[in-house]
């Protein structure tokens, strides 16, 4: 069975903004080729699929598989849909109502009477999206009965599901990863909201719905929007020729307060610029256009001022005696560390200018970049993270419970890590600070928050806030045997799993979502033995593996692995 699409578009702002960002341009075709939908420009045809109206005398078992499958049109469209549905039914189908996400479905007719029948579908469950394309991990098996009734002699759906239902298949080929940004709490810094919209000539208006609807539950407390209200948004995205994507609102966004307008301005710019195709953003009120720096159009290269941090840490090793750092496929000694650091060490976090090695014997030197030494003690180290104020975030198990500190030339906190839970193979930390992940003993990745302070009513001793490790979530359930995680983006880890073809790295998305593990597409190493994983910096990084031989692997975004001529050893990203 094809899997199904998108709620339709219906009457006001918030039920039209939703509609768009479930619905989006999906759907399976019946023939010809398959294209990644994330190498689609908006304008650019992908696969068209028109579904089939009801036949005439049609059984109820036929009526229940012809509506689930109408929900694939493409060009999105729920016209041939609610063809399936009895008048009432359709005028309250709720539609936007969010997407449940199914795999090997079953339809089993239960009962017809003469008026009147029953047909149930039962289905695996495999998770699905909130009304604004956040995702939701799965609760359970799908078990739903539809009514039918009797339309002028044809059997017809009385009692339509709330929400969409999608095949697997289905979300894995249309629906792709994006993110939206909101601001934080002090209004000083763009923070990444991952949302799950539908590719094609509707994603930038997806991607402005979810935007337009705020913040999420999930960061309440965290984040905070600059837009105005949703109902004040013409929810429509329209995108000229020259690359110029204009949003209107229902409101004076000349008269904004000019923070207030640059915010605004940011939180836009940066989530359009996401849109191939879009060079700029214009951003129209009720009397005129948004005007900040003089102009009322903004490219999308503007406001990195507000981006989260880059990375402090570097993808680091230990070559030929050396402490080095790995920039695309070349390896730079990093200058002014003492000549013996890398004696007998196993693992070495690299930031700019500064380096830490872990030793065999279980030393812990850093060497910051003023030329000042910090030693340590360490017992199974499990991740070593350089955090954007130069700090080292030290993760150890010295009695198998989680430890971890930070260490600076001035002494030594100890995190709050009483919510993690279970043992610790591995440790990372995003390059925001904002957020930890983290390798059970249990086999299973986790995301969870840092409590940062008093801020976030943070947990304080002595007046000093104490950071914290919250409560993580489940994230990567498909990756085989996880052994090692790292922050690869703002909202995105690589996970080093091992099956029976040996180890793999898998990135998957830090909102729980299936990761790339059964794409198809996914950049294959040869059956290794690996034992370390390390991601570079930037908006697209490469990823590095060492194996069994000290080999060091190397694969960039978008290529293929292959293997460097080097030899190395204590390969780490530093975060």
């Amino acid at each position: 069975m094809r899997a199904p699409g998108r709620g339709r578009v219906r009457g006001a702002a918030l039920g039209l903004a939703v509609a768009l960002v479930l619905g989006g341009c999906a759907g399976l075709p019946g023939s010809g080729p398959v294209v990644r939908a994330d190498d689609v420009a908006p304008g650019v045809e992908v696969v068209t699929y028109e579904p089939a109206p009801p036949a005439e005398g049609a059984s109820p078992e036929q009526i229940a598989e012809g509506f689930l499958d109408a929900m694939l049109a493409y060009p999105v469209s729920t016209a041939v849909a609610s063809e399936y549905l009895t008048p009432d039914a359709a005028d309250d189908w709720t539609s936007s109502d969010g997407v449940r996400v199914y795999r090997s479905p079953e339809v089993t007719v239960q009962q017809v009477g003469d008026a009147s029948a029953q047909v149930a579908l039962q289905a695996e469950e495999s998770g699905g999206l909130d009304a604004t394309g956040r995702y939701r991990p799965p609760v359970g098996s799908l078990d739903l009965t539809l009514e039918l009734e009797q339309v002028d002699g044809e059997w017809r759906v009385a009692t339509p599901p709330s929400g969409m239902l999608i095949t697997q298949s289905y979300f894995e080929t249309y629906y792709e990863p994006y993110d939206v940004f909101f601001f934080n709490l002090r209004g000083e810094q763009l923070l990444a909201d991952p949302v799950h919209v539908p590719v094609g000539d509707q994603l930038a208006t997806a991607l402005m719905a979810s935007l337009a609807a705020g913040p999420p539950a999930g960061l309440a407390g965290e984040a905070r929007t600059y837009l105005p209200p949703l109902d004040q948004w013409r929810p429509a995205v329209t995108l000229g020729p020259d690359g110029v994507a204009e949003i209107d609102f229902d409101i004076d966004v000349s008269s904004l307060d000019l923070e207030v307008r640059r915010r605004l301005s940011a939180q836009v710019v940066r989530t359009l610029a996401q849109v191939p195709g879009v060079d700029s953003v214009r951003i129209v009120g009720t009397e005129g256009p948004l005007v900040v720096g003089d102009t009322p159009v903004q490219p999308t290269t503007a406001w990195r001022r507000f981006d989260a941090p880059a990375p402090e840490g570097r993808p680091g090793a230990i070559v030929d005696g050396r402490v080095v750092t790995l920039i695309e496929d070349e390896v730079a000694a990093v200058p002014d560390l003492p000549e013996d650091l890398a004696a007998d060490a196993v693992l070495v976090a690299v930031a700019q200018g500064s380096a830490a090695v872990v030793t065999s014997t279980g030393l812990l030197r850093m060497v910051l970049d003023d030329g000042t030494e910090v030693r340590d003690t360490v017992s199974s180290v499990v991740g070593l993270a350089w955090d954007s104020a130069g700090q080292l975030w030290v993760a150890d198990a010295p009695d198998g419970a989680l430890r971890v500190r930070i260490l600076t030339a001035a002494g030594t906190t100890t995190v709050e890590t009483s919510a993690v839970g279970a043992g610790v193979v591995s440790f990372a930390l995003d390059a925001s600070g904002r957020q930890y992940a983290v390798v059970g003993t249990d086999g299973q990745v986790r995301v969870g928050d840092i409590d940062r302070g008093p801020v976030d009513e943070g947990v304080v001793e002595g007046g000093a806030a104490v950071p914290a490790l919250r409560p993580a979530s489940r994230v990567a359930p498909d990756v085989p045997g996880p052994r090692t995680v790292v922050w690869s983006g703002p909202t995105e880890v690589a996970v080093l799993g091992f099956d029976e073809t040996g180890g793999q790295v898998y990135r998957a998305r830090a909102d729980g979502s299936p990761s790339d593990g059964d794409a198809g597409t996914r950049p294959v190493l040869p059956n290794l033995v690996i034992d370390g994983l390390a991601v570079g910096p930037g908006t697209a990084p490469a990823i590095y593996v060492t194996d069994d031989r000290r080999r060091l692997w190397y694969l960039p975004r978008g290529g293929a692995w292959r293997a460097l001529d080097v030899t190395a050893s204590g390969l780490s990203s530093g975060r």
